[in-house]
């Protein structure tokens, strides 16, 4: 169930992807192999947590197999709603899964009858209004408009320069990169320029986003007090991770990010105990 406070284009972009996924039977893990993108930010998008860029909208069309126009068109929708939020959206087309009625208008084919009854007096009070005083009636439908209108605008305009307005997930580039976690920021781009399972089974990569020119390396370790370590040619301090509180075993980890241009000088170390001066290396390309 996605929170009512959102958008009414945001829920139906994130009905959209969650049917994608589920029609292409792809699990979370197969999803992030597919698409470059990490689990756990598949389970942010598809449960409305963070907003989710254009390219990871693209990276599951591809990886389902289906056109990327209408789902990009709803995506376009949804950013402009999420851009505007605090406005009453219009539906424009009915919301995706809910219960179908019947022609009749109620879910069973049938309306109460009071409804009924009161939608025929107004519709004959309309009729004999407009018949009477047409001038009268535009004029005042048209004042009825501005009244609805103009807080509307208001609302809009304070929005789109408020401070909420900027609340996407930052983007950084190089050296603003460096400390980041590269969970929480829009480098959702990234290959894996480098891999490696250590002796004790632990499984490492190294990633690399090439529009923020940014590393990282994310591991699987097989058990707590490790350490891991990565370098790069344009990142001056080594940024590192370690870890001596127990984890659920195939948990993923990642170190900072750390600026990275290329991927030559991208370098990963690996140190089974956080205190032992033994480690396994290896650079982005093998």
């Amino acid at each position: 169930m996605l929170p009512q406070i959102l958008p009414t284009e945001y829920r139906y972009l994130v009905g959209d992807l969650r049917q994608l996924k589920d029609d292409s039977r792809l699990s979370l893990t197969e999803l992030e192999r597919a698409t470059a993108i990490s689990k756990s930010s598949w389970e942010r998008y598809l449960n409305a947590k963070q907003f989710p860029p254009r390219q990871a909208v693209e990276a599951l069309c591809r990886a389902a197999h289906v056109s990327e126009e209408a789902v990009l068109l709803r995506w376009e929708r949804a950013d402009a709603a999420w851009n505007r939020r605090g406005c009453t959206a219009s539906p424009a087309e009915p919301e995706p899964h809910r219960t179908k009625a019947h022609p009749g208008g109620g879910l069973d084919g049938r309306e109460p009858r009071a409804v009924r009854g009161f939608v025929h007096r107004a519709l004959v009070a309309s009729s004999t209004l407009i018949v009477a005083r047409p001038w009268a009636t535009t004029a005042g439908v048209l004042l009825l408009c501005t009244a609805m209108l103009a807080p509307a605008a208001v609302i809009h305009a304070s929005y789109r320069t408020g401070p909420s307005a900027t609340a996407r997930p930052p983007v950084c580039r190089l050296r603003s990169c460096e400390g980041r976690d590269p969970l929480t920021t829009a480098c959702e781009d990234p290959v894996t320029v480098g891999s490696r399972t250590a002796a004790d089974g632990t499984r490492l990569q190294i990633r690399l986003s090439p529009s923020c020119q940014a590393g990282w390396v994310r591991g699987w370790p097989t058990h707590r007090g490790f350490r891991i370590e990565v370098t790069s040619r344009e990142g001056h301090a080594q940024v590192t991770i370690a870890s001596t509180a127990p984890r659920t075993a195939g948990e993923m980890v990642t170190t900072a990010m750390i600026a990275a241009a290329h991927v030559t000088g991208l370098r990963c170390c690996y140190y089974p105990s956080a205190g032992h001066p033994d480690r396994e290396c290896f650079n982005a390309g093998s």
